[in-house]
């Protein structure tokens, strides 16, 4: 393969796992760079009445989302294994399809998603005095959601081929077209709310127009053909049966993350722009964590593709502690400088100093969540998403609405409610560590098993 990707099935584990990591922790930063940036010119030029607005909706936004997000996973997935297994046709087969299904399926959302955007916000508590400002910025989020779900599925099938240069390039392109609009949008002509979810649709369509450009190359393992766009069922079936659970698992922790929005909002206007202002500090610890996901995924793969377990035990281990690290370093800086950071996003002191406390809550054990997330997303990649998916609903909904239940009513303080988040990280890394090594170790004797008697 030439320098457009990256093969993993054989040489070298480590500098190829940074080569492919990097870029992706590039771009999960500059696609957060489009929320980020709304919501800091919110907090910081407008007032904590549209910061809540913003902060409120984003979780609907997300999902909504989540479902062609799972697609997307099962496209890389299915994808890479076929690249490792050298059948580039069927590889092709996949990615068209993936990406007819996610443009019927984002223009469906878009529509329900316009119509029902009130009565969802209403349903989920949203504080009145927000509720204009929260509507108008998800119907407008809605109508990039195609958009969106493009540039998902055509990402994943580059990061299938090795190739996570590609997405960085342009949302790094996209991230600063959108602070150029915001700045436009909400400084020099102010339209409000407005402005802000327009500047984020202009981005997103940006994006979506580029990474077909990337994907529309001759150089790539694999080049997309609107010619050749429709669906294969036999491939989408694949897609499907890795993408539907690791969307449902999407939408379930989002579910558990809307409960406990639900119980946020309770507390008020200044409780819902605290928790707000947390999340998009948090997302800066989040988005590396979930690169490193997104490259156990492709590693175990290709590496499933092509019969490597051995390789897939040793590349998750070496993933695991670089993400520890990672995270761990990023941790720590926050929370020495925790005022001025979390200062950038809110000018509201008040609201600083509760986003504050429950950074102190949770970020010490936010070690915990790559090891969950490296060792669920090397079992994804070698096709265990159903197993995937009943560790994460037992553990990040089930358990964590139990906890928020218990500690609301024993309680009642916005502290006690981030508890929840630490003890469901715990409980699912137990359980996906323990799964990986039962399974990896089982293929590898397996396999060895194999050897000898085709050897014998």
């Amino acid at each position: 393969m030439d320098n457009k990707g990256i093969i993993m099935t054989k040489g070298p584990i480590l500098v190829p796992l940074i080569r492919f990591i990097l870029p992706l922790i590039g771009t999960s930063l500059f696609q957060q760079l489009y929320n980020t940036v709304d919501f800091l010119f919110v907090g910081n030029v407008l007032n904590k009445t549209s910061a809540a607005a913003v902060g409120a909706s984003s979780t609907l936004v997300v999902c909504c989302i989540g479902l062609f997000s799972g697609i997307a996973v099962g496209t890389s997935v299915v994808m890479s294994q076929r690249i490792g297994s050298k059948d580039l046709e069927s590889a092709s087969k996949v990615m068209h399809s993936s990406i007819t299904f996610g443009l019927i399926g984002g223009l469906i959302f878009t529509v329900l998603g316009i119509v029902l955007a009130p009565s969802i916000l209403a349903v989920l508590n949203t504080p009145q005095s927000t509720m204009p400002e929260a509507v108008l910025y998800v119907r407008i989020y809605f109508l990039s959601l195609p958009m969106l779900v493009f540039y998902n599925i055509c990402a994943g099938s580059l990061n299938a081929m090795g190739n996570s240069k590609a997405s960085f390039k342009v949302l790094a392109t996209c991230g600063f077209v959108n602070v150029a609009a915001d700045a436009v949008l909400l400084i020099l002509i102010p339209l409000g709310v407005l402005g802000v979810a327009l500047a984020t649709a202009v981005s997103q369509g940006l994006s979506a127009t580029l990474i077909a450009r990337e994907l529309n190359k001759s150089t790539n393992v694999v080049s997309i053909s609107f010619k050749k766009l429709g669906i294969d069922f036999g491939m989408l079936k694949k897609v499907l049966r890795i993408g539907l659970p690791a969307g449902i698992q999407t939408i379930i922790i989002t579910f558990s993350n809307i409960i406990v929005q639900y119980y946020i909002n309770a507390f008020g206007e200044i409780a819902v722009a605290a928790f707000a202002t947390y999340f998009k500090v948090e997302t800066f610890m989040y988005l590396p964590i979930l690169a490193f996901g997104q490259a156990a995924t492709t590693f175990s793969g290709q590496n499933t593709g092509a019969g490597q377990y051995k390789r897939i035990r040793k590349g998750t281990i070496i993933t695991a502690i670089i993400a520890t690290l990672t995270v761990l370093t990023i941790a720590v800086f926050t929370l020495a400088f925790s005022e001025g950071v979390f200062g950038l996003f809110m000018k509201d002191k008040e609201v600083v100093s509760n986003a504050v406390k429950l950074a102190f809550v949770t970020f010490p054990f936010y070690w915990i969540y790559p090891l969950m997330e490296v060792s669920g997303a090397a079992l994804r990649g070698m096709g265990y998403s159903i197993s995937s998916m009943v560790i994460v609903i037992s553990n990040l909904c089930v358990i964590r609405i139990l906890l928020l239940m218990f500690f609301s009513k024993q309680i009642g303080t916005l502290p006690s409610l981030a508890t929840v988040y630490p003890l469901s990280w715990a409980g699912g890394a137990i359980c996906f560590v323990v799964l990986f090594f039962i399974v990896i170790n089982k293929k590898i004797r397996k396999s060895e098993i194999q050897s000898v008697e085709i050897f014998a």
